[in-house]
């Protein structure tokens, strides 16, 4: 009956994914939204979507109830069922000299269902006390774990103008929204007390919009010319993972890594492009189509990428974990995007005070974990000048807590549940060039439920 239970809300899950999509593909707009002129380049703002309870370790962090979408191996250490999934709120501005733009956005982070797949321990005897007659063994776990997810990966919000002030006077306007997202089906397996390997299989989709807008003023009239751009994409994304893990006293030791890269990828490009013009008394006409493309469907490369991490924990007190990745933009190419990049670099430190996420037995209440995150980025953008390349650097500091919402089931089982709450201070400031300065400030809430709510009840 527990398996059947699990099974229906596993297809409950999937089911409510497909809405998701369908929801998706309409409205043409990544489910986390973001205004920044930055993501007006490639397809979009990466934005490196992970676990609220993780902070910045994305190989590292792993738990009873926990993992990580950047690491599939992190999922065999998940020993319960556990449905995630978050929302946040963001806030903030891009300045550019006495320009000022200010937002207010964001939207759904993850949702992520894990379902323990494989359990089973097997045993040695090491040792027999004939005086006491006693067996000592060594237990050795074995498991696996699958979780399918649904996350973005980019988000495109952007709106503003460049103003040209030479022998005429123009403006150049940008508008552009939409997004790229990732269903995963990632599998962890344990291997032993020491081990953790993982396998993810993702299917990449999206629709990105851009809208500009050429204008001259004169006397009488406005001409304009009005570009207008959709692109889907699809594709495939595929992950490995690693983790190797050892107990040294008092003191846990885990070393993680990862890559991802995708495969199969293409993007269909829809394109107009029309000159008109605006009258004074506001009449609009359409002087001519100078390009009416439809259906320029194209092989393009995403930038794979590939991290390490390494997570180091004091008894059940406290855990400090460091964390490094790389994405290779250098090998990203796409036929619509002529812009040129470098490789993108992140660096992270989290402390995690109280890293368990379940109550154990000799505890009366479960403390509430609470992290502090650092991490810093220099991002894939880069823009050339006569005399020099300027690029921009980002940095996060966040600091976040979990509520515990511990429950006893039917047969004295504990089982745990989590709110996690997310505060985080995002600032991009570029290294010169005259570029805008960005600072942004996410508030989310994650929901960690386990698997009270999906085993079978023995009464109501």
């Amino acid at each position: 009956m527990l398996l059947k239970t699990k099974i229906n809300h596993t297809l409950f899950f999937i089911l409510s994914i497909f809405g998701v999509l369908k929801l998706n593909a309409q409205g043409s707009s990544g489910q986390n939204f973001i205004s920044t002129p930055y993501s007006n380049y490639g397809i979009g703002e990466w934005t490196n979507t992970n676990f609220y309870q993780a902070g910045a370790s994305q190989h590292t962090y792993s738990g009873f109830y926990s993992y990580s979408f950047l690491n599939p191996a992190t999922l065999g250490d998940v020993r319960y069922t556990a449905f995630d999934a978050s929302a946040s709120l963001r806030t903030g501005y891009s300045q550019l000299g006495t320009e000022k733009y200010e937002f207010l956005g964001g939207g759904m982070e993850y949702l992520s269902l894990a379902l323990p797949v494989w359990k089973k321990v097997s045993q040695k005897l090491i040792s027999y006390d004939s005086i006491k007659d006693v067996k000592r063994w060594k237990l050795t776990p074995w498991g696996a774990t699958t979780a399918i997810s649904i996350k973005p990966i980019t988000s495109v919000g952007y709106s503003y103008y460049q103003d040209q002030n030479d022998t005429l006077k123009t403006r150049t306007s940008h508008k552009g929204s939409g997004g790229v997202n990732a269903l995963t089906w990632n599998t962890g397996f344990r291997l032993g007390n020491n081990f953790r390997v993982g396998y993810g299989l993702g299917y990449v989709f999206g629709v990105t919009k851009d809208n500009a807008l050429f204008s001259v003023v004169d006397s009488l009239e406005l001409g304009v010319v009005e570009d207008a751009r959709t692109i889907y994409v699809r594709g495939m994304q595929q992950q490995l993972g690693l983790i190797y893990t050892f107990k040294l006293d008092s003191t846990y030791h885990k070393f993680g890594a990862s890559y991802e890269w995708f495969s199969n990828t293409h993007a269909t490009r829809n394109r107009l492009t029309r000159s008109m013009e605006v009258t004074s008394a506001g009449y609009t006409s359409i002087l001519d189509t100078i390009l009416n493309e439809e259906g320029d469907k194209r092989s393009i490369s995403l930038p794979s990428s590939f991290g390490l991490g390494y997570y180091f924990q004091y008894r059940k007190s406290w855990a400090l974990s460091f964390d490094w990745r790389t994405q290779l933009w250098t090998n990203y190419s796409a036929f619509f995007d002529n812009n040129s990049y470098q490789n993108r670099a992140d660096w992270g430190v989290t402390f995690h005070l109280n890293p368990e996420d379940i109550k154990r037995n000799n505890q009366k209440r479960m403390s509430v974990p609470v992290r502090l995150s650092f991490r810093q980025s220099n991002s894939q953008l880069q823009f050339p000048t006569n005399e020099d390349v300027w690029g921009v650097k980002e940095q996060r500091i966040g600091l976040g807590f979990g509520i515990p919402i511990v429950r006893r089931y039917y047969d004295n089982s504990v089982i745990t549940n989590l709110i996690h709450v997310q505060a985080e201070y995002w600032t991009r400031t570029p290294t010169g060039g005259g570029l805008p300065k960005e600072q942004f400030i996410t508030i989310g809430v994650g929901f960690q439920l386990g698997d009270i709510w999906f085993a079978q009840r023995k009464y109501d």
